[in-house]
């Protein structure tokens, strides 16, 4: 009967962060719908590149989701009582994969840079540590150029953040 009880004053709690996650759902779904269609009439209107309207839509969609998320499980009974256990074992295990994955997220840190900054864009020829030829990909974590042989060279992002890079013009 005393677990009935429970169920009951907490399910206005659970009906409320199942709410929460439904709004969240719908609200990144619109952003992203919204978000598409801006980058889509952007870079076609203005013929310019998507790379940082794409890296600015996955961070905003990714808030939104935290956001919502967390203040879901922050409604949860059970979250109260295992709160600072769980913050314990987030904080270790954040520690532990910081150290192992230190080299991931230098490259991720630089690609944001790279995103942000644009020294160069796809389709530009280019030299990097005499590797010459054209930038097919940019992403967070590398760079692909391809050579005038059809080879692709991957150039992590710290790389390219942390040397010369030469952006060759006409070639």
């Amino acid at each position: 009967m005393e677990e009935i009880k429970k169920i009951a004053e907490y399910s206005g709690n659970y009906i409320t962060c199942g709410t929460i996650i439904i709004v969240t759902f719908i609200i990144a779904f619109i952003i992203k719908k919204y978000m598409n269609e801006k980058v889509v009439e952007k870079a076609t209107r203005h013929q310019i590149d998507a790379t940082s309207f794409v890296f600015l839509n996955h961070l905003i969609i990714s808030i939104v989701y935290f956001l919502g998320f967390g203040w879901a499980l922050l409604l949860l009974p059970i979250t109260h009582t295992f709160a600072h256990s769980l913050f314990a074992g987030a904080g270790a295990s954040t520690l532990i994969l910081g150290f192992a994955s230190q080299n991931l997220f230098t490259n991720l840190i630089s690609g944001v840079f790279l995103v942000i900054n644009r020294p160069f864009k796809i389709g530009d020829n280019v030299e990097f540590q005499g590797i010459t030829g054209k930038v097919v990909e940019i992403n967070l974590n590398a760079a692909i150029i391809e050579d005038k042989d059809g080879n692709r060279n991957i150039i992590p992002s710290s790389l390219i953040i942390n040397d010369k890079i030469k952006i060759i013009k006409n070639a």
